[in-house]
């Protein structure tokens, strides 16, 4: 994919964007670039660069923030989607990711931040549950400042949403809250390199961008990526695909799990996203196993993370259902409850039911 840099200084663009671009916000030109997107994943109109502010490890968790532009993203409720724009008083986009220290996984859970200076508190929020195409799967909100300075931000990041397994709850079960300092310079935020993408270079085109960081993306993908199949537990028994989401799925046997027992197996299910594979967390879905179309059993998925299957969903089955059952459906009952930047804002609303064979 062909890309060219474009210039940005003191908050105005220059050439090639003039006439009626430059009458919009800065973030909102960029948005007027996909006219009418897709109903789907694609490829968004520009990538910003991103400025690190720091990394800390406590309790097991690797807890990171960064900023770029402050910029619009989507929120959304059930199927529904708002956009929230950028306000006067934003300074920077902050983001932050947590993982698990210890395999890389992403934590799905609340996250809040108060940053102050040497004259006290300048902002304090609830990040978003946030996905793009650049991070993958993290939180974020556009933030104020008061000018260059010196700033401390405090990150309180609270017990996994989801079910833990395999030891990971041992590491990850409690709150856990830890500052990092950081300088906060405008000149540089706004500086911050932007790529312009154009339409024969696959701009609102069926893709997405490459992740910033394709180590921690593949960590986050279901197993591990990278490890033998042999090494992850369970069964392997196929990929279900619908739409943009494609549903990897494994039975593991009750010994291998903290919610099963002998006599019955997990039905592991791990949606994520077309072309980079990010992870899908607070989804509810449901699983059905059927034989010659009807419905032998049907279960909820729990959000569970663990450290050889990564964030997934799971249900326990009965071993003799499961050896029953010609096929299994898995449907998205309430998509992903996450925010998300340009090129995810359409997509996974509107999932329909995906099949596996299982037998």
């Amino acid at each position: 994919m062909r890309r060219r840099e474009t210039l940005v200084a003191g908050g105005s663009l220059l050439a090639p964007l003039s006439g009626c671009l430059e009458t919009l916000r800065r973030e909102d030109a960029w948005r007027e670039l996909v006219v009418d997107p897709p109903e789907r994943v694609y490829v968004p109109p520009k990538i910003d660069e991103t400025m690190p502010y720091g990394t800390a490890t406590a309790n097991g968790l690797e807890i990171s923030i960064s900023a770029t532009r402050p910029h619009s993203f989507w929120t959304v409720t059930g199927r529904e989607r708002s956009r929230a724009d950028v306000r006067s008083n934003h300074a920077i986009h902050l983001m932050a990711a947590v993982r698990d220290a210890a395999t890389g996984v992403v934590v799905p859970t609340t996250v809040a931040t108060t940053i102050r200076n040497a004259t006290g508190r300048v902002d304090e929020r609830t990040l978003w549950p946030m996905l793009s195409q650049r991070m993958g799967f993290h939180y974020g909100d556009n933030a104020s400042l008061e000018g260059a300075g010196s700033y401390e931000a405090t990150v309180r990041v609270g017990p996994p949403g989801p079910a833990t397994a395999g030891g990971v709850g041992d590491r990850l079960g409690r709150a856990t809250t830890v500052s990092i300092e950081f300088d906060h310079d405008p000149k540089a935020i706004d500086g911050l390199g932007r790529t312009l993408i154009d339409e024969d270079e696959g701009r609102g085109d069926p893709d997405a961008l490459e992740p910033m960081d394709p180590v921690a993306a593949r960590a986050a993908r279901f197993g591990l990526e990278g490890a033998r199949d042999d090494a992850i537990p369970g069964e392997r028994l196929g990929v279900a695909s619908s739409g943009d989401v494609s549903f990897p799925v494994r039975a593991v046997g009750g010994a291998r799990h903290a919610r099963g027992r002998d006599g019955e197996q997990t039905l592991a299910v791990a949606p994520r996203t077309a072309y980079n594979r990010f992870p899908l967390p607070f989804a509810a879905l449901s699983l059905s196993l059927l034989r010659d179309g009807d419905v032998i059993r049907a279960v909820r998925g729990r959000e569970t993370i663990a450290p050889e299957l990564g964030h997934h969903y799971a249900a326990v089955v009965a071993a003799s259902d499961l050896e029953r059952a010609e096929t299994l459906r898995i449907a998205v009952e309430t998509p992903p409850q996450v925010a998300r930047h340009e090129g995810y804002e359409t997509a996974f609303l509107e999932v329909d039911p995906a099949t596996v064979p299982v037998s």
